[in-house]
This record gives C-alpha cells, sequence and structure tokens, in this order.
C-alpha cells in the first residue's frame, strides 16, 4: 500500500517557509481528504493552518508542545471539515537527515490515539521537516502501528520523498520510547 500526500500550488513552499523560518521548531496542520484509489491512499489538502505563538506551552530550538486550547480548536476544525489531520513540525537544527526524535515519538504515543479517536479513526499523519528533507509516520488502520509515507506531490513542484529512517528504526524508537515514555 502506498500513502501520499498531494498539495495544491504553491502550499509546499509556503509549509517549508514557514517550518523553516528560524532556529526554533515551528508546527503547521494541514486538513486533508481522505481517498483510497486502488491500492493507495491519498491525502489531499483541503486547508492549512500556520502555528502562531500564542499557541505553545513550550516553544524551543528543540522542542514544541502546544497548548491544549491549540490541539482542541485544531481537531475540532478537522471535525467541523470532515478532513483528516496533517501535523508538520520542524527540526530546523538537523542538517544531516530528518528523523521523528525518541520525544517526538513519545508525543505521538500519547496524542494519536486520542486525535484518531476524536476524528472516528481517520488517518494521522505526521511530518518533521528540517533543511536536510522530510520524514514521515502515518497511522492509517486499526492496528496502531504507523507506516511510512511514499511522497509529498506539491503541484508545480518536485516529490519530497521522506527519509524514512524512524520507520526503518521503529524497534530501536520503541526500545527507547516505552509505552508510557521515556
Amino acid at each position: 500500500m502506498s500513502l501520499y500526500l498531494d498539495l495544491p500550488v504553491g502550499l509546499g513552499e509556503k509549509l517549508w517557509s514557514h517550518l523553516l523560518q528560524s532556529d526554533v521548531e515551528q508546527v503547521a496542520f494541514v486538513f486533508a481528504a481522505v481517498a483510497i484509489e486502488g491500492d493507495d491512499t491519498v491525502l489531499t489538502a483541503q486547508d492549512h493552518y500556520l502555528a502562531e505563538p500564542g499557541d505553545f506551552e513550550i516553544h524551543s530550538e528543540f522542542h514544541v508542545e502546544l497548548t491544549d486550547e491549540a490541539r482542541s480548536r485544531i481537531i475540532k476544525r478537522a471535525w467541523d471539515i470532515g478532513t483528516t489531520l496533517v501535523e508538520l513540525h520542524s527540526h530546523p537544527g538537523d542538517f544531516w537527515s530528518a528523523k521523528f526524535s525518541p520525544s517526538d515519538m513519545h508525543g505521538f504515543a500519547e496524542f494519536v490515539p486520542h486525535c484518531r479517536w476524536r476524528l472516528r479513526s481517520r488517518p494521522y499523519l505526521a511530518i518533521v521537516v528540517s533543511p536536510a528533507g522530510a520524514d514521515a509516520l502515518a497511522w492509517v488502520d486499526k492496528s496502531g502501528e504507523p507506516m511510512g509515507l511514499t511522497a509529498i506531490r506539491a503541484r508545480g513542484e518536485p516529490d519530497v520523498v521522506p527519509t524514512n529512517q524512524t520507520i526503518s528504526d521503529l524497534v530501536t524508537f520503541k526500545a527507547e520510547v516505552p509505552e508510557h515514555g521515556p
């Protein structure tokens, strides 16, 4: 099975500009329609949101955490417009290769099941962006296990193919991030 995120003209550039604007981690969300096309699942952007300073509980070079109000508002927006949620955040200091951190994985263990429950089991896609590329994990079925993203396709721009470093090393992450956190 292949999984794609399709973005309209200009949105990829807008997202990357927001996410890599400084040395501080940034966050954005894409609200995407879900379509099954044969063996492929395609998430197509319908709207987006660029997180603002007031959305953060913690906002630093190495860690971000949204406020409860911001998380609730974003999930509600996805529910209201009938979309799934795509989270993007940056690791602006990672110049070697994009990969989720143990802290990211711990956050997913808590947030992804909650978000999928609130959105009635719709897929959840997380993307980390760095100056060196992007990595992605998606939760699409009832197993609770993530899968990799095949590509981000933005009209008028080259496809972004994730590094897949995290999904390739998931066993190590599971050892580093036990079920109830580090």
